[in-house]
């Protein structure tokens, strides 16, 4: 019932070229799984809203985020205002011509009171 002690076999060593070849391999199968996690965790995050809207003295007005497209609504009629690619400009206001420069004038002064009438001398009384 008892066994002999046995003599542990032992596995000759590897060559060099095997030793190598197996860390690249966990190496490059280590790289290729982080990038799978860093695509992954890229993708799933959330995204910006895609559309953007407000309302303004009954009309409607959204935003495309990501084509920049304007589109505007009032009553049932809709209409897109701005395009993608399209620019808005501003428009130059024409050049005002200089404020013409204005003197004080005198304050206006109160008119002359009228001049008393002579009054008429009384008739004289008629003789009969």
């Amino acid at each position: 019932m008892n066994d002999p002690p046995r003599k542990e076999e032992s596995r000759p060593e590897p060559p060099l070229s095997e030793v190598i070849d197996s860390a690249v391999r966990r190496i490059v199968t280590g790289g290729v799984i982080g990038a799978a996690a860093i695509a992954l965790a890229i993708y799933s995050r959330p995204a910006p809203p895609r559309f953007q809207a407000f309302a303004a003295e009954g009309a409607i007005v959204r935003v495309d985020m990501r084509s920049g497209t304007v589109l505007a609504c009032e009553g049932q009629r809709c209409y897109t205002v701005v395009r993608r690619g399209q620019r808005l400009e501003r428009k130059a206001l024409p050049a005002e011509p200089p404020a013409p420069v204005t003197k004080a004038l005198p304050a206006p002064q109160a008119p002359p009171a009228a001049k008393a009438l002579p009054t008429p001398a009384p008739a004289p009384p008629a003789t009969p």
